[in-house]
């Protein structure tokens, strides 16, 4: 299951989680963080966060909310960051997104008191909870993500969070790590290859001039976090070799605006490209024809827009946020284009897109799909299974594998690969499945 990742590790004398994520995907996912935790929250005496994205982090507030007072570790850019999505999660729990919402998961004063409780350290610093020794190192997921090394007695756990897809944009590549008794590793790309790079360039470029071309709109679903810093990135460096036209590009998401600013803050954490690009262009987010849209009202005007424009809108898996109301205006013209630049968690309104359907709801509303709806995984922040191999075979200690955040195929098509090509021992668990640690 690629969404509410959390592990709960427990030894002779500490008990504590990696990380504590909120399910997405559609009502049945929803439902499962309205459950109790499997343990008393009082009883932890630490959290591990690996990154910001609310699927590894977004329950926190709730753990909180239900007594847990420990320290929660992250790097300084993930408890900014988190900050950012985890109070745009209260206001829609506070507000009631939707009728379906079962009860308030947590507000605003949970977020608070969570984040007074974080205790940020660098990358490659090592520090001590307890008796536990901890490390983190660049996962080049997104910004401040971590690959989590742990020392429990005399074993070494390693976490490897969401793991980078090399080269991405902005991105380190993810650290190697080369000693471990076992590594728990995400398996989200376990089953397929991402295209190349050259060919994101070319279908994005290709997306958009066809829009100018025939006066359409390109309604680009897209994460607040680090697709839409990705998709801005690439598009500023279209426009610095001019190899766009002239066409309005809107980011309409306020939460995808604050990201931003906190990517800037940050931008010697990124990789060699960006740091030679920001020689020469200060602001590799900005550009001509390049608006952004904070307020209600100003989202609206945009389908008042006649001609061509690209739209970057939230959320990714098109399953709330903005972008549904850009779909409702324009995914009955056939002229006009759905460019999905992320994975979809089955069950979501991206993924049905994706998967063909020519009818869908959206807000209660039944809609004509007409509009040329594509895909575009080269733009993933995860690692596809070569990428994922590639850094498993970094390991000169034969460590015990254990494939978790993935799909059923993804996870045993990853097994059949780690086992034969890297020789390795590999369990897949399910969810809940305790796992003893020899």
């Amino acid at each position: 299951m690629v969404t509410g990742s959390s592990y709960l590790v427990t030894t002779a004398q500490s008990k504590f989680l990696v990380d504590c994520g909120l399910y997405q995907g559609g009502d049945a996912a929803d439902r499962k963080n309205y459950q109790p935790f499997p343990y008393h929250p009082k009883e932890l005496d630490f959290v591990i966060s690996t990154h910001s994205h609310l699927d590894h982090c977004g329950l926190i507030p709730k753990l909180v909310r239900n007594g847990f007072r420990g320290k929660i570790y992250s790097t300084p850019s993930t408890r900014e960051l988190a900050e950012a999505l985890l109070t745009d999660a209260a206001h829609i729990q506070e507000h009631g997104a939707t009728e379906k919402q079962i009860e308030t998961l947590f507000i605003k004063a949970d977020v608070d008191q969570a984040l007074s409780q974080f205790e940020t350290h660098a990358y490659n610093q090592t520090f001590i909870s307890g008796n536990i020794k901890i490390c983190f190192q660049d996962a080049g997921h997104i910004l401040g993500s971590a690959i989590t090394e742990i020392w429990v007695e005399d074993k070494k756990l390693v976490f490897s969070g969401d793991l980078g897809n090399s080269p991405v944009p902005i991105m380190r590549d993810p650290t190697p790590i080369a000693e471990a008794d076992y590594v728990i590793c995400e398996s989200t790309y376990g089953d397929r290859l991402h295209e190349p790079p050259t060919n994101r360039e070319k279908k994005l470029l290709a997306a958009i001039r066809y829009a100018k071309q025939h006066h359409a709109k390109l309604i680009i679903p897209a994460f607040a976090l680090e697709r839409s810093q990705d998709l801005l990135y690439t598009l500023n460096l279209f426009r610095n070799t001019n190899q766009i036209p002239k066409i309005p590009i809107i980011l309409d998401s306020p939460l995808a605006i604050k990201v931003t600013k906190i990517y800037k803050k940050y931008t010697k954490l990124f990789d060699e490209t960006f740091q030679q690009y920001l020689k020469t262009d200060q602001d590799l987010f900005d550009f001509p024809g390049f608006s952004q849209t904070n307020t209600v009202e100003e989202s609206k005007t945009i389908n008042d827009l006649s001609g061509e424009a690209v739209i970057i809108a939230g959320s990714g898996m098109a399953d709330g946020g903005r972008v549904q109301h850009h779909l409702l205006h324009q995914l009955g013209r056939p002229e006009n284009q759905v460019l999905f630049v992320g994975f979809c968690t089955p069950g979501t309104l991206g993924r049905k897109l994706i998967s063909g359907a020519t009818r869908v709801r959206i807000r209660d509303k039944s809609v004509s799909v007409r509009a040329k709806i594509s895909s575009l995984n080269a733009f993933s922040a995860h690692a596809d299974q070569k990428g994922l191999l590639a850094w498993l075979s970094g390991f000169n200690t034969n460590p015990t594998v254990i494939l978790t955040h993935g799909e059923d195929l993804a996870r045993q098509t990853l097994q059949g690969k780690v086992t034969r090509q890297l020789k390795r021992q590999v369990i897949v668990p399910k969810a809940g499945q305790i796992v003893k640690l020899n």
